[in-house]
Parts: structure tokens; sequence; C-alpha cells
């Protein structure tokens, strides 16, 4: 263990003494893509720097890992643990402050992290606040707490965890120490195995806590393993201080021999395999390195090319395929994932880019500084072009020949010499008429400049337009063959001129604030042109003869918000918004935006070139974005940023509402004095980019703009409910949170009552007042007072008695329900005696014609004397009237056609009585009752979709 701490301390001390020899190699060394022939082969993936004022922590990072069911980033720091939900940074300390060395996440929450004589691990409480348990207490080795824990490694259903002398594996709530043969570097798993070093002995594989030697892994007791990786199905990539090793299971071989030459240079530290395949690796002197499965190098990026420092301490490749550097000083994200590509002059050898070319496999770019110019296959730097040291404006290619609009003339550059043409200063723009191919026209700082193609191919500069002096920083050209030229001092002229070019036959000006100012866009686009205004996008109408927003280009780019237009042919372009965002448009497709950064734009001179070669460039302050082709861009897609309500808090007080995932319809109430809220908001995805709009319902009339913030406060908040809403630019989904802030104490229940007990009070005191002053006038009143109440007392008695009889119908109307029943009683048994009596005569007819006729005629005269009349019915139906509110009268008002049994059917159905009794009350078949049913819906002409029975009860 002190010997590898020891080396790893002479390497950092090495780093100074070989600074010479490593900006050396990056003067020669490859870069991605080479012989490719496009831009994007020079350019490397968007650097993101966190430093340490960003992150509020040291400097120095040693581990990384990712929460998988919160997304969330750490860090092992020398302060501490860092944590990064994606726009929030906090930092949590071990119990005695040691530095925390290595940290990860077992995917249930719990993050493990490891120090000087300390382990444990942080997990959320009930608050959603992490907070440590220490797991020390478990450990029994006394030279524990004198140990680093450099390694935790998540295994099966335990935790790995070790220094360079001592391995352990918890378990269960158990500690168990595995005994090492020897000082060990780090344990890492491959191919769901565990391997580790044994300093001085070879590679082992740990098999059920036991120690066996690989293969020929004696071989590698003299190399300082730093990383094992996968390689193929079953080989083990062994990653060393000599470079890279492949042991098949039987021997071991060397992969690349250039890339060991390399990392024998640079001393590799750290590696991991990507998602597609490739490999990164981390070195102590000289950045990172891509390579593919054969170790070839495909990219290098290190300090020059935008990371903070040159010694990488961990990698981290996070669920969204972007990588986490750990470095000496500070932490980076290499946005691997984005479809970009950025070239960055961070030593300002090229100055501010304007405009960028490319002609016959040479890259030009024009700066405040001069023109520069480089072979595309070639790995050598930009060097200037002789002669046109100075400002760069314009490049153009037309007819295979490079403008060069320069501050003191317009050259023709051919590779990397330039040739003046015109020494007519400032080159602000120049442009092929479409309505004569052999014209070029140009402004510049003074005049409106004329150039003729001879007949050998060649450009000359022909002549000026006299009489028209300005400057003129826009030159376009409408369908009809009118130029529109622009310059802040000058504003808008629609120029008319004779087929030479040398006569105005009519000049439209438009002058004044909204056209004389430098942030004015002046486009030719689906034969329109088009300016960006204040008040939005405008296109010239012919027939009014002046500019009007254009309501179809508004709509479809958004075009309050544009501030320049980029078009790249006549049906795409991009868009530049006002705060700093772009888009790709295709004409009858949704806008689709373009992750560039917002804050390295050149102000008032932004610039979007589509090149010679067909790929587009963003010109930045420092260099040049390379974008994907725009073919291509609605098939990228960034992962779903879903707005995320952190944490709400209490300003001025400790009281907060953490959350780890997107609160679900939350309710937080509040005392008044805690009416000034904090809250903090992130996504679910890592991602520095995303822009928050936020409403407080009650509080807030509508929704913010986009901002890149990732908090809000509201102070002095009034009583009442707010619901707090949040999105991202990124995801259409809304996070809400609500928030009640109860009234203050001297607005509450009891406070009011006490108001209300001391209103009156004085009211009574007031009154007494009152009714001192003016008795006798109160004496009447008081007289009235009692008539009224008579009044009052007759009335109510007169309600009794209303009440009284109300009641007494009721119950009349109960005693002719009853009444009814007993009818309906009385009719069904008048029905079951008719069945008896037919019953006796089938009887008597199987039984002959004499037998017992005497005893025959006794039954039947006994049955008729028994059987109701229909006089039984009228009964029935004078107490059903009682009951049912004259129901017959009403339907045969309404259905006069109605038989008798029509009605005593309507009436049976009014009492919701089944078809089968029914049946019993008509002496019929079930089928019979069903065919009644039928003829009566329709004599009353009733759709088959109403309810016969439900209709009834309603009349």
């Amino acid at each position: 263990m002190i010997e590898a701490t020891l080396g790893l301390t002479e390497l950092f001390y090495q780093k100074n003494i070989r600074v010479f020899f490593i900006f050396l190699f990056l003067s020669t060394s490859p870069l991605f893509g080479q012989g490719t022939g496009t831009i994007n082969s020079i350019g490397s993936p968007e650097v993101i720097n966190f430093n340490k004022q960003q992150y509020g922590a040291h400097y120095q990072n040693w581990d990384a890992t990712q929460d998988p069911l919160t997304g969330f980033m750490y860090f092992a720091n020398s302060k501490g643990m860092l944590e990064y939900d994606g726009s929030n940074w906090k930092t949590f300390e071990l119990p005695r402050k040691q530095i925390v060395r290595s940290v990860a996440a077992d995917g249930t929450g719990r993050i493990y992290a490891g120090g000087m004589g300390c382990f444990g691990y942080w997990e959320a409480n009930d608050k959603g606040t992490l907070t440590f348990h220490s797991l020390t207490h478990l450990i029994k080795d006394r030279e524990f707490p004198r140990e680093e824990v450099w390694h935790i490694l998540p295994y099966k259903d335990g935790i790995l965890f070790q220094s360079f002398a001592f391995m352990y594996f918890y378990q269960n709530g158990k500690v168990t120490k595995l005994k090492n043969p020897g000082t060990i570097l780090f344990t890492h798993e491959v191919h769901g195995k565990l391997f580790v070093e044994i300093i001085n002995k070879g590679l082992y594989e740990i098999v059920n806590s036991t120690f066996q030697l690989l293969p020929q892994g004696e071989k590698l007791s003299k190399e300082a393993i730093d990383v094992i990786l996968p390689y193929g199905k079953n080989q083990l990539l062994i990653c060393t201080n000599n470079g890279l090793f492949v042991h098949d299971g039987k021997s071991v071989k060397p992969l690349n021999a250039k890339t060991n030459e390399f990392f024998q240079q640079f001393r590799l530290n750290r590696a991991i395999q990507l998602h597609n395949g490739q490999y990164l690796f981390g070195t102590l002197l000289n950045g990172i390195v891509l390579t593919d499965q054969q170790g070839n190098i495909l990219r290098h990026i290190n300090q020059r090319q935008g990371l903070q420092n040159n010694t990488v301490l961990t990698l981290f490749e996070d669920k969204t395929h972007n990588v986490w550097v750990g470095l000496d000083k500070g932490i980076d994200l290499l946005m691997l994932s984005s479809p970009l590509r950025f070239y960055r002059d961070l030593e300002g050898y090229l100055g501010t880019v304007y405009d960028i070319e490319f002609l016959n496999g040479w890259l030009y770019v024009g700066t405040n500084q001069g023109l520069y110019c480089k072979p595309i296959n070639s790995a050598e730097s930009f060097k200037i072009v002789p002669r046109t040291q100075g400002q760069v404006w314009d490049l153009s290619v037309i007819d295979n020949q490079l403008f060069c609009g320069h501050n003191n003339g317009t050259f023709i550059v051919d590779q990397n010499q330039a040739t003046q043409v015109s020494e007519i200063t400032g080159g602000w723009t120049i442009k092929r008429l479409r309505s004569n191919p052999n014209w070029l026209v140009q402004g510049t700082y003074t005049r409106l400049c004329f150039y003729k193609k001879h007949e050998n191919g060649s450009w000359k500069f022909d002549h000026v337009l006299e009489k028209f002096p300005g400057s003129f920083t826009q030159v376009e050209e409408d369908y009809m063959g009118d130029l529109w030229i622009h310059g802040p001092s000058t504003g808008i002229h629609h120029l008319h001129l004779d087929k030479n070019f040398k006569t105005i036959l009519s000049n439209q000006k438009f002058e004044g604030a909204e056209f004389q100012n430098n942030t004015l866009n002046l486009r030719f686009f689906q034969n329109k042109i088009l300016i960006t205004t204040s008040e939005g996008l405008k296109s010239y109408n012919s027939q009014y003869k002046q500019f009007k927003v254009d309501e179809q280009l508004q709509k479809w780019l958004f075009g309050a918000v544009i501030q320049k237009i980029f078009p790249t042919s006549n049906d795409e372009l991009y868009v530049l918004r006002k705060d700093g965002s772009l888009s790709y448009a295709k004409v009858g497709h949704t806008p689709i935006d373009i992750p560039v950064p917002n804050n390295r734009w050149v102000d008032l001179y932004e610039n979007v070139v589509k090149m010679n070669n067909g790929e587009v460039l963003v010109c930045t302050e420092d260099g040049f974005v390379a974008l994907p082709d725009p073919h291509t861009l609605s098939n990228v897609s960034n992962e779903s940023a879903k707005p995320f309500i952190r944490s709400v808090s209490v300003l001025e007080d400790s009281t907060a509402y953490i959350y780890r995932f997107p609160p679900q319809n939350q309710e937080i109430t509040l005392n008044y004095d805690e009416n000034s809220l904090n809250i903090i908001f992130s996504t679910t995805s890592i991602n520095p980019k995303i822009k928050y709009s936020y409403w407080l319902e009650n509080g807030m009339k509508s929704w913010s703009p986009y901002q890149f913030i990732s908090m809000k406060e509201f102070s002095n908040l009034q009583s009442g409910t707010y619901i707090f809403h949040l999105k991202s630019n990124q995801d259409n989904s809304e996070n809400t949170i609500t928030i009640t802030i109860l009234p203050p104490w001297y607005w509450n229940t009891w406070s009011k009552g006490l108001y209300l007990t001391i209103f009156i009070v004085i009211n009574l005191l007031f009154y007494r007042y009152q009714d001192r002053k003016f008795r006798l006038k109160q004496l009447k009143e008081r007289r009235k007072l009692e008539r009224r109440i008579r009044r009052q007392a007759e009335l109510n008695e007169q309600e009794i008695i209303r009440l009284r009889n109300e009641q007494l119908e009721q119950d009349v109307i109960r005693k002719s329900e009853e009444l009814a029943n007993s009818t309906m009683t009385l009719i069904k048994k008048n029905e079951l005696l008719l069945d008896i009596k037919q019953e006796v005569d089938n009887l008597k007819k199987e039984s002959g014609r004499n037998v017992g006729n005497q005893a025959y005629r006794q039954i039947m005269n006994l049955i008729d004397s028994n059987i109701s009349s229909e006089q039984d019915w009228q009964v029935f139906e004078s107490n059903f009237n009682k009951v049912h509110e004259e129901f017959l009268k009403k339907l045969i008002e309404l259905y006069p056609n109605l038989t008798p049994s029509d009605l005593k059917l309507a009436a049976y159905l009014r009492m919701n009585l089944s078809s089968k009794e029914i049946a019993q009350l008509f002496n019929i078949t079930h089928r019979s009752v069903e065919l009644k049913r039928y003829r009566l819906r329709k004599k009353m002409e009733l759709d088959t979709e109403v309810n016969l029975g439900e209709f009834m009860m309603k009349i």
C-alpha cells in the first residue's frame, strides 16, 4: 500500500517536469477521424466544466457513481461526497470530515462511501435528507482506522470495499474479511467475475473468497494494473501503466503498440468501456483518449480541448451515455451523446471567428485577427494567410473561388495565398446575382460594389454605384431582381437598377429607429424579403409597399422571439432566438432545437454558415461548432427531461421539504410567518442545459419565460392556497405542488371570535347610549315590534294548521294505499277461485257426468258466491286513484284509445308488478302479458328504448 501510494505521489510530481514533452506531443498528436475530409473530424465533443466554485467543494474528485433510482450523480471529493441533480450541487461530509476516496450506488437508494478509517452509506430519511450510516463498528481490524477505503464495488447481494492492504465484504448487516495473499490494487468485476492484482505476484481471480492465479497471470506481477475491462465475449482488457494487454484465458498479449507508447508516456490511470463498445481512457498527464476495440486512438481530449485539468482521477458513463470526468482540478462532463462537435481556440491563437469556408480540401477561418487556413486532412494547426492580418468579415465561395471580405479590401484566396482584387475597405458581404450570374454585388464600409465575370472565368472588380454612399452590411436580391440593402446608419433601401447596375432607377427608403439599428436582420427566404424586428418577423408587402408582420412565418418560427434567421436553401433555415438558443426549421415541419451553448455567440455578428461542402457551422467567440446533418436532426432527441421540484424551504430558516422523486399532488401547509419561500427544481435527467418555466397559480398571472435557473424565491405571500407549476423546455409534462399559507395569528378563528366579541360590546355600549337618548322612540319601536311579533305568531299558527292538514292528507293517502293493497289481494283471491273452479270442472269431466252432481253444484255455487265482481275493480280503481293522484284519469286524457284492459295493465305496471304477477292477475300466460305490453307500447307510440314501467311511474 505504501509503495503504491508513493508511486502515485511520485507521478504527480513528475507532471510538472514533463510539461515540455506534453506540449510537444500535443502539437503532433492525431485527432479523431483524420483523413475523413469533414469539419466534424477536427472537432471534439462539448466539454462542460464544473469548477470548485460551482460545486462548492475542493478541487480533487476521486470517484463517481450514479443512483439508478433518482439519476443523481455522486462524486468522492476531498471535502466530502458531492450530489448533483442536474441543476444543483450539495456537499455531504463524513463524520470526521475525512476525504471521501470512493463512492458507489447499490441501486436501492443507498450511496456507499469510504475514506480514512471510515466506511458506510448515505440514505434518505423520511424527510428526503441524506443521512450517513457508519459501518465502521462492524470492522474488527485494529489497523483499519489507518487505512483509506479506495474502492467500493457492489457485487451480487453485497458490497465489496477495500484499501490497498485489506478487502472486506458487507452483506446482511455483517462484514467479512477476505484473506488476500498480499498487497492489492483495485478489484474489478468483469463478465460476472472478480479479478484483482496482487502486487509482485500477478493477476488473480477471486472464487468463493479464495484467490486463484490466472494462467500466465504472473507475467503481470511487475505491472500496476489500474483497470480491468471486458474484451470480446470472454477475454480481459488489462489496463496498466505500461499500456493495454489482452488476457484470453491462456496468455497475455499487448493490444496496440502505438497506443501503449502513449500510455507509457502519459501514465494511464482510469478506463471505462462505453455502451457502444469503445474504450475511454484517462491519464495522469494528458487528459483522456477514446479508442476502438483494437486500441486505435480515435480522439484525444485534454486541457487544450476544454478539460480543466490533464490529470484524470475517475471516469463514469451515465445513463444518457455522457461521461463524467473527475479531475485533479474540477469535474467535467463530456457530452458524447450530443451530435455536435466543437473546435475551441482556448489559447486565443485564432481570435473571434466571424466566418468559415471550405474549398478544395482547405478549411478557412475568418477572424478579427486575420484569415487562417489548414488542409482538412492534415494534423497541422491553423496558419494565417499572408497579407490578411486584420479583421475578416466575410468568406464566400463563388465559381470555386474564395472571396475574402477584409478590413483592408477584398481578396481572392487560393490555398494559402491571397490576391487583392479590390482596395475598397470593409467587405461586409458579397452575393452572386440570381438574375444575372455574371455579376456580384458587395456591401462595404463606404460603397456598393460590383464585380464582373470575365471570359476566362476570373472575377474582376468593375465599379461602384455612384451617388450612393454608405456602409451596407447586408445585401439581398428579391425574385424581381431588385436589390435590398441595409446599413445601421442608412436604414433599408429597395433599389431598382438599370441592366448595367450603374444607375438607380428607383429607390424606396425605409428609415427610422426600426430600420436603423445593428440588430436588424435582412434576409431573402421563400421568395420574400424578411426582416427581424422587436415586433416579430416581418415581410415586405408589395401591395402596401411596407413591411408587415408575416403571420404565417411568425407562427411557424415563433417570430416574437427571433433575433436572426439564416436560410440555407429556399425551404430550410436556422433560427437564432433572443435567448441565444438555435433551431433548425424546414417548411412544413416543426422547428427542432439544437443544443448550441447560448453564451458563445459573437454579439451583433452571429453567424450560421452553410459551407461549400454542405456542412453547417456556427461561429463562436472562441472557435466554431459543427452541426449534424439537418436531415438527421429529427432522429436526434435528448432524453426526456421531466421537471422535478427538488425542495421547498422557508427563507432564513432550515425548514425544508426535500424530494428525491418528483412529488405528485403533494400539499404543504405553512404558518403565515413562513410566507417567504425558496423553491429549488431540477430534472429527472442530468442535463445542465435545461431551461425552466414556472407559474405560481394565484400568485402570478402567467408562465415565466424559459430561463437557465434552478431556483425561485417568493417573498411575503398572502395567506391562501397556491399551486406551483414547473415545466422544462425539453418536456411538456408538468410537476406541481400545492402550498397553503395559513392566516396570521391575529386573523385566525380565535382572533376573529375576539374581534366579534369586542365589536358586540362596543355596539352594546353604543346601544345603551342611544337608548338613554332616544328612550321614547325606542318605546314606540318596541310596541311596533310587539305587534309584529303577534302577527308573526298568527302566521306561525296558520302554518301549524297547514302542516296538520298536510299530515292528515298524508294519512288519508296512506290508508288509501293500504285499501288499494287489500283490494289487490281480493282481486288475486278472485283469480285463484276462478282457477279452482276450472280445476273442479275438469275433475267432473274426467269422473263422469253423473258423478257427485249435488256436491259439484254446491262447490260451484260456493266459488261463484266468493268470486268478486266488476265492483271489486271499481273499488280498486277508486283506491288506486287516491294513492296515485288520478293516474288512470290522466292516462285516459293522454291516450283516449286505451281499452279497460290496457288501463288495467297500466295500473299494474304503475305498481311495479312483474310480468309473472300480472299474468296471474289476468289469468293469462306470461307470453300473453308481453303481447299486451307490446300492444300498449304501440298504442302509446313509445320507442323501444323507453322502459314501459318507468314511463308509467313518471306519469
